[in-house]
């Protein structure tokens, strides 16, 4: 998906960013989301609490590491 698509839907530069490399990955920890995105990992936290707080993206708690998933981009759809 399209990083400016994702940015005209709202998203700040860092969400687009990230959400767009977990589409990729299908699922990452911030270790991984940030070599992919070269995103700082305090702002990857910060950007994935606001796609988790839209509904864009949900953890996925393990015993020893949390990892990020997106949801199906048809999800997109309702939050325009």
């Amino acid at each position: 998906m399209s990083i400016t698509v994702l940015q005209k839907l709202g998203l700040s530069p860092n969400e687009a960013k990230i959400y767009d490399a977990l589409i990729d990955l299908k699922e990452g920890s911030v270790s991984d989301i940030a070599l992919q995105t070269n995103i700082h990992r305090r702002n990857v936290y910060d950007a994935l609490n606001r796609l988790i707080e839209r509904g864009l993206v949900f953890s996925i708690i393990s015993k020893d590491k949390n990892f990020y998933s997106p949801v199906d981009p048809g999800k997109l759809k309702e939050f325009v």
